[in-house]
């Protein structure tokens, strides 16, 4: 098959993809000149920590839509550095439910605004109703595909 008809301008894929690089990377260089020491995909994942302490890390890998293993090396970190702690399940010892601590917290509090303005900043030269289009558009898209453990989350429900 030709690779002709295939236009990255008309990828719905490959947009989104570049719109979340560009998000990523705008957001870990606010990061890096503020001194913060923490990778976007690590700030993510103590995002849902920060609401839901106490998620079983099968929960998160949900919510962040990642893979176990993925997942996993994240969470080394993150425990390594002091943001969270990981702790068995009392009733079964394969699950492992984690948590955020103050430090975690603190960060999380530090660097929601750099996380906000940073954005504001990407899509200042775009209007808030054209925004705001956009994101109903992707939210039609995810819906039919993710799993109702993580539209519970996103909604803001454990």
């Amino acid at each position: 098959m030709s690779t002709d008809r295939l236009n990255p301008r008309d990828s719905l894929g490959f947009l989104s993809w570049k719109v979340s690089r560009l998000l990523t990377n705008c957001l870990a260089a606010r990061f890096a000149a503020e001194g913060i020491k923490i990778t976007v995909e690590q700030w993510r994942a103590l995002l849902p920590l920060y609401k839901f302490d106490g998620l079983s890390q099968g929960q998160l890998c949900v919510v962040l839509s990642q893979e176990k293993t993925g997942v996993s090396r994240l969470l080394a970190a993150l425990e390594r550095s002091g943001l969270l702690r990981r702790q068995t399940g009392d009733g079964d010892r394969r699950v492992k439910h984690i948590f955020i601590t103050d430090a975690g917290r603190t960060l999380v509090d530090r660097t929601i605004p750099l996380a906000l303005e940073s954005s504001r900043v990407c899509c200042a030269h775009i209007p808030d109703e054209d925004l705001d289009q956009c994101k109903r558009v992707l939210w039609r898209v995810l819906e039919p595909w993710l799993g109702e453990d993580c539209l519970t989350l996103e909604a803001g429900r454990p």
